[in-house]
């Protein structure tokens, strides 16, 4: 699914969804996805790669928790969570598509005088990766000296990095920490785990209070 191609005439499949791509003349190449169509020429690879799912240029994503987590003071859990993402189709680093592949939830995050759009996600907490297409793992820390709980976390994803296997597409690792009743998270930039592929240059995004 996700990786380097040569640019010849084929069908490929990224999830549920067909590309073509179907060579005119020498050199010069049709692209087609659902009613997408794009004409490009000379390009010596193309690449399909994960990006975040930003939607409609949301810069946070949201995830409901299935279920609390709660951990005492000075102690830390390593969890993980299935999460959408979109698909990101690129030619010598030009991008000529991106498409989603999860259906599209938002929802308010704060109040509405103070609050954001964010892309909107609901998911179980895994203790190993989880079988699924979107993964991203959760460092939870609590440097308070009370018992916290967390029922959702919320993060940057726009401009994020991302990371990729063949079949399966990761966030950066997160950081979540408890100083107080409020947590912050940290979207490090840095790979959750060995072997991945990163999209572009491994860069933090700015850390996120939790404050709702």
């Amino acid at each position: 699914m996700f990786g380097r191609y040569e640019p010849r005439t084929q069908s490929l499949r990224v999830g549920g969804v067909e590309i073509r791509v179907v060579e005119e003349t020498s050199g010069f190449f049709r692209y087609r996805r659902d009613g997408v169509t794009v004409m490009f020429k000379n390009g010596k690879e193309f690449f399909i790669t994960p990006a975040p799912a930003e939607g409609y240029g949301v810069k946070l994503l949201m995830v409901d928790l299935h279920e609390k987590v709660v951990i005492p003071p000075g102690d830390s859990f390593i969890f993980y969570l299935d999460v959408p993402f979109e698909v990101q189709v690129s030619v010598e680093g030009k991008v000529i598509d991106r498409f989603q592949l999860f259906k599209e939830k938002y929802a308010l995050y704060g109040t509405p005088q103070v609050g954001a759009i964010a892309r909107y996600w609901k998911s179980k907490v895994y203790t190993s990766i989880p079988d699924s297409p979107g993964v991203v793992k959760v460092v939870l820390t609590n440097r308070s000296r009370k018992w916290r709980e967390l029922d959702h976390i919320v993060f940057f994803i726009k401009d994020s990095v991302m990371y990729y296997t063949k079949n399966k597409a990761f966030y950066p690792l997160m950081i979540v920490e408890f100083r107080s009743e409020i947590p912050e998270v940290n979207n490090t930039g840095k790979p959750p785990e060995e072997n991945l592929t990163p999209t572009k240059e491994e860069l933090p995004l700015p850390n996120f209070l939790m404050r709702w």
